[in-house]
Order: C-alpha cells, then structure tokens, then sequence
C-alpha cells in the first residue's frame, strides 16, 4: 500500500493549505484558522442522524449528542412586563376549608412580618399551603369570587394588576381574615452592576398584620440560576391600615446579571354587606425598570408550572424558594 507525506496541499492557483501534524478526537471535523492552517475541532460531532427539530449539545467529554429543545419563554423585553396572581377567601370560604389566624402550619400575618408566615405564604401562593398532604384543604384558590391560582397578568401600560377590584363574599367575613392576594413579579437586572429602584403599588389591607399587605423580594445566593443553592428575603415595605386602596412604596435592590422574585401582598377588606375590595396594583412601571431591569420571562414561566414543592424535605413547615431557580435552568436554560 502506498501513501503520500506532505505537510502542505493546494489547488493549482489556490491558497496553501497546511495539514495538521495530529490526529483529531473521535468524529472531529477539520477546521480553517482563516490563515493556512487546518485544524480538527475539539470536540466530536454526533456518530448518528438526530430527528427532525433536534439540535446538537454538549455530552460527557469532548463528545456531542442529539438533543431534544426545551419549551420556549417569551424573550425579555420592556414590552413584556408580565406577574402571577393566587388568592385565597379565607375566612370567607363556606364551612371546611375556611381558615383565619393560621395557615397550613401557624400563625399566619399576610405582611410576612416574621419567617413562619413566609413559609406558609411562599406555598400558598404556588397553589398548595400543604404540598406533602393527602385530605388537606390547599388554603388558596378557593373563592367565590376572582378565585386564583398562578394567574399570568401582564401591563398593558405603565401599571399591572387591579385597584378597588369588587369581591363577593356571601360569608360576609369582615375581619382581618377576610381574604387575600399574592402577585410575585420575577425582575431580572440585565447591566454589570447593583440595580436599588423605588418599588411602588397600590394596595389594600385590614391592619398591619394578620390582615396586612407588603413589598417582600427574595434574592439568591448566586447570579446562576443552576448554581443557586439558597437566598435572603427581604423587607421593602409590610404593614398596613383598614383602606380598601392606598399607595406604598419601598426599595427593592438587584445584584448585576440576577433574577429577584418581587411579592407583592395585599388583603380584602369589607365594605358593605357581602362586598369587599382588593387593590394590588404596581404602578410607574417604565421608572423602576429604567433601562437595566426586566421580566425575567423564563422564570415567570417556570413558577407557573413547575411543581416547586417536589423535592425531598417540602412540607408545609420547610420550603426551598432557591430550587426554583435550579429548575428554570433545567426547564428553559441556565443563565
């Protein structure tokens, strides 16, 4: 058997090619420096045809794979500045199923004013304040009347969600458990450094505790969503009056190139017979988001359908708001 040695070849009239002096990894492809030089990547493409619609990923090593896409979120914009609702009648549901002072676990103040009412908040606004249940009653999602459960609600303008919005009670509860309503608004800071805006809403609220309202966001430890491993929450404003609709504000600060989930609380508060009010409306929205901040869509996407809640140690006692993020990365894509 014959064989040709040469470290250069050309077309006749053509540029000069130089051949790699080493063999490539397994399924490597030759490649051009643009000046002369052929190389193989360092990497081996797929040995098989993939399907229609597959694209090529990474695999162990410098091997690649087939791999199916994940669903698409909307990509971030200024024009979409989107939010998830749940509420909860309370007191106002008929008979079983009603709760008052305590949740699924304890006392429970709607301004989060301690880290109990936290916990049992985060899970009932995911849909289930008993995620590890069996017979239990959910303690959200349960009215009558604008009866919600991880509700998209998006701005049309410069402000989203509802103001003096009518509720019908038939109960006719006039307490501070009369009922209540979370909105989470996951905001990401896009720029390379520390974002603090003033956060600003209307909302309603009996008093400033069992019947309050409040501004909380949760932070992560880490600008990744894969590597988050856990987060802080924090405070901008909780408290409240008997008003069926006034202004709060408070400062909410986002680390560079993160995502920080944004709560905003606020309670039904009577009126007249069997007639209620809820206000939860965050408003001059193009002055808080400026030019750094947006809506995470991928995140507000996979809080409205990622069972959160499955994973070992959830109970209605113990939550891990910081796996949300570890399953963005799987469902739409680390960042």
């Amino acid at each position: 058997m014959s064989k040709l040695i040469v470290d250069q070849i050309a077309k006749n009239g053509g540029v000069t090619l130089t051949i790699p002096a080493a063999d490539g990894v397994a399924n490597a492809v030759i490649k051009s420096d643009g000046a002369g030089a052929l190389g193989f990547t360092g990497f081996g493409l797929p040995s098989t045809a993939g399907t229609v619609g597959q694209l090529v990923t990474k695999g162990a090593g410098t091997t690649s794979t087939w791999a199916t896409p994940g669903p698409a979120a909307p990509t971030d914009s200024i024009d979409i500045i989107g939010s998830l609702v749940t509420t909860s009648a309370r007191q106002n549901v008929y008979s079983t199923g009603e709760w008052s002072s305590s949740g699924a676990w304890t006392t429970y103040y709607h301004s989060w004013q301690d880290a109990n009412s936290i916990i049992q908040g985060w899970n009932m606004f995911l849909g289930d304040g008993y995620p590890n249940g069996t017979s239990q009653h959910m303690y959200s999602n349960d009215g009558e009347s604008n009866s919600f459960q991880r509700k998209f609600e998006y701005a049309n303008g410069d402000r989203i969600g509802r103001n003096n919005a009518d509720m019908f009670y038939y109960d006719n509860v006039t307490s501070n458990y009369a009922g209540v309503t979370w909105r989470c608004m996951p905001i990401r800071n896009t720029s390379a450094g520390e974002v603090s805006r003033t956060f600003e809403t209307y909302l309603s609220s009996k008093d400033s505790n069992y019947g309050g309202a409040g501004i909380w966001y949760y932070t992560p430890d880490n600008a990744t969503y894969a590597a988050t491993t856990a987060g802080t929450w924090t405070s901008a404003w909780n408290g409240g009056s008997d008003t069926p609709s006034q202004n709060r504000t408070g400062t909410v600060v986002i680390p560079a190139k993160t995502t920080v989930l944004v709560f905003i609380l606020s309670s039904h508060v009577y009126q007249t017979t069997y007639r209620f009010k809820d206000s939860n409306m965050p408003y001059n929205l193009d002055t808080f988001f400026g030019t750094e901040l947006v809506t995470d869509n991928r995140m507000l996407h996979c809080l409205a359908q990622a069972r959160v809640g499955n994973k070992d140690g959830v109970t209605q006692t113990t939550v891990y708001p910081w796996h949300t993020y570890n399953l963005c990365a799987t469902m739409y894509g680390d960042r």
